[in-house]
C-alpha cells in the first residue's frame, strides 16, 4: 500500500523530537520548518505511489505506457485506417473512357485518394471506381551496416498517420519465425512510444541481411484517418491525362469502409489483455479473436466460437465439423468488406478451417442497483455519478460489450465503485446491492450486449 504525505510528515515529526530546537519551532509553525518537510514528504509520496504502481504493473498495466510497450511487443501497430468509397463516374466525354488502378484522386476537401479499382466507361456512360483514402511518399534508403536485423526508422507524416509500409521487392512478414534463410521478407517494430521502423532477416539463420551499399526502395501510404464524408463530395483527377479526364464528374457514391485513427490506449489496453502465447499464428479459439481485433480494431463487436460451442447452444450438425463461427459488426464499415477483412486475418492464421458469419444480435440488458447513501450526499450527484461509471464500464461503446457472452459479475461492480472512488458508498453507512442484471441462462455468441440510460434503474436511499 502506498505510503502517503501525511504518513511521511508523521515520521518525521517523530524523528523532530530527538532535536528540542527544531522541534519547538516546527511547534510553532516555522515555515522555514514546515514548508520544508511537506515539500519532502509530498515528493516521497508520489516516489511511493509510483512505486505501489510500478509493483502491479505487470498484471494491471495501469501506465498508458507500459500498455504501449506490451502492443508495441505483441506487433500491435499504430497504424491507421483508410476510408475506402465507390465513386461514381459519370463519362462527359464522346469516347471511351479508361479510369485505371493506381491513379490518384482528390476530394473536394484536397484529401488524396488512390485507386484500387478503375472502370471502363464507353461515351456518356456511368460506373463505379474504387478508392481508398492514402497518399504515398517514397523514398530509398542505402544501407549502412552488414548487421543482423538491420532497422530503417520510418518518420511520421506531416498531416494524418501511417497506413501502411511497402517495401520494393520484399513481403511483408509479422516476425521471423518461420522464415527461410535469404527470404526476401521485412518486419515492422514500434516502441512504447509509438515510433516506427522497419526490420530485416539475419545471414544464415533467418530472412534477408542487406548487404552494405544496397538500395531498399521504400514506399509510405499515409491516412487522415476518421474523417467526415458526405455522399455527392466531388473528386478531381490529381493530374489530368488529356482533355477526356476534364470531362468526368466525380462524386462519393458510398463508404464501404469509414476511416479511423490509430488505436486509442482503451482499446489497445483490451487487445493487449489477451496472454503474450496468442500471436498471428493462431492455434486456440481464443487467439482467433485476438488476429482479427487486431487486424481489423476498431469493432464494434465481435464473437468468435468453434463447434463446439456452436453445438453446445444450437445442436450438433455435420455442417459445424471444422468450422469457426464469426458475428461482428464494425461501425462505417460494410459487412462484405468486414467480413472479407476477417476471413484474410483468419486465413493468413490457418487455412484450414471453414468460416461461417452469423448476425449479431442486439440484446438491452436490464440492471437494477439499490444504493444507501447518509443523508449529508447529494442522491442526484450520486446517481449521476455512479450512472456514469456502469454506462462507462457495461454500455453500448464499452469494451466488455465489444466481445461475445458478456456477463455483469456483481464482484466486478463492486470494485468499479471502489475503483472510481465512489465516496458516498464508501462512507461507514454506504452501501451497494445489485437487486438484478439480466439473465444470463440464455446468453448466445453472437448477443451483443450492453445497458442503456433506459434499462439501467438506480434506486437511492437514505442510510437511517
Amino acid at each position: 500500500m502506498a505510503v502517503t504525505k501525511d504518513d511521511f510528515i508523521q515520521s518525521a515529526i517523530n524523528e523532530i523530537a530527538s532535536y528540542p530546537t527544531i522541534a519547538m519551532r516546527y511547534q510553532i509553525g516555522d515555515p522555514l520548518i514546515t514548508q520544508g518537510l511537506a515539500s519532502m514528504a509530498a515528493m516521497l509520496a508520489d516516489v511511493s505511489n509510483q512505486v505501489e504502481v510500478t509493483a502491479g504493473e505487470p498484471f494491471t498495466k495501469a501506465r498508458d505506457v507500459t500498455v504501449r510497450s506490451d502492443a508495441a511487443v505483441k506487433g500491435i501497430l499504430p497504424f491507421a485506417t483508410p476510408a475506402i468509397a465507390a465513386i461514381k463516374v459519370t463519362n462527359g466525354a464522346l469516347v471511351p473512357v479508361q479510369v485505371l488502378a493506381g491513379r490518384v484522386l482528390q476530394d473536394a476537401a484536397g484529401r488524396y485518394w488512390l485507386v484500387t479499382s478503375g472502370v471502363n466507361l464507353a461515351a456518356g456512360a456511368i460506373g463505379y471506381l474504387t478508392a481508398k483514402q492514402v497518399s504515398a511518399r517514397r523514398f530509398t534508403h542505402q544501407v549502412t551496416a552488414f548487421i543482423p536485423f538491420y532497422s530503417i526508422p520510418l518518420s511520421q507524416p506531416e498531416v494524418g498517420f501511417i497506413a501502411n509500409v511497402l517495401v520494393d521487392t520484399f513481403e511483408y512478414s509479422t516476425n521471423f519465425a518461420n522464415i527461410l534463410d535469404g527470404e526476401r521478407v521485412y518486419n515492422i517494430k514500434s516502441n512504447e512510444v509509438s515510433e516506427l521502423s522497419l526490420q530485416f532477416g539475419i545471414a544464415g539463420l533467418s530472412g534477408y541481411q542487406p548487404a552494405v551499399g544496397a538500395q531498399i526502395k521504400i514506399t509510405v501510404q499515409d491516412t487522415e484517418g476518421a474523417v467526415t464524408l458526405s455522399t455527392g463530395m466531388k473528386f478531381y483527377f490529381e493530374y489530368t491525362g488529356g482533355a477526356s479526364d476534364a470531362l468526368l464528374a466525380m462524386e462519393l457514391s458510398e463508404v464501404s469502409q469509414a476511416g479511423a485513427n490509430p488505436m486509442d490506449i482503451t482499446t489497445m489496453r483490451e487487445v493487449c489483455s489477451y496472454p503474450g502465447i496468442y500471436d498471428d499464428s493462431a492455434v486456440f479459439g481464443s487467439n482467433f479473436d485476438f488476429v482479427v481485433r487486431k487486424a481489423v480494431s476498431p469493432v464494434t463487436f465481435l464473437s468468435i466460437w468453434n463447434e463446439a460451442k456452436e453445438e453446445a447452444v444450437r445442436g450438433a450438425s455435420v455442417d459445424n465439423i471444422n468450422t469457426l463461427f464469426v458475428a461482428a459488426r464494425k461501425a462505417g464499415t460494410t459487412q462484405p468488406v468486414l467480413q472479407s477483412q476477417i476471413t484474410a486475418a483468419i486465413q493468413r492464421a490457418d487455412n484450414s478451417y471453414k468460416i461461417k458469419y452469423v448476425p449479431v444480435i442486439d440484446v438491452v440488458v436490464p440492471m437494477v442497483v439499490t444504493l444507501t447513501i447518509p443523508s449529508v450526499y447529494d442522491s442526484g450527484a450520486v446517481e449521476q455519478q455512479v450512472s456514469t461509471i456502469l454506462l462507462g464500464q457495461y454500455g453500448e461503446d464499452s469494451a466488455w460489450a465489444k466481445r461475445g457472452e458478456a456477463q455483469i459479475l456483481e464482484k466486478d461492480v463492486y470494485a468499479l465503485m471502489v475503483d472510481n472512488n465512489v465516496t458516498a458508498l464508501s462512507a461507514r453507512l454506504g452501501n451497494l446491492t445489485v437487486d438484478s442484471i439480466g439473465d444470463d441462462d440464455d446468453v448466445l455468441p453472437e448477443h451483443y450486449r450492453y445497458i442503456t440510460p433506459e434499462s439501467l434503474v438506480i434506486n437511492i436511499r437514505e442510510a437511517d
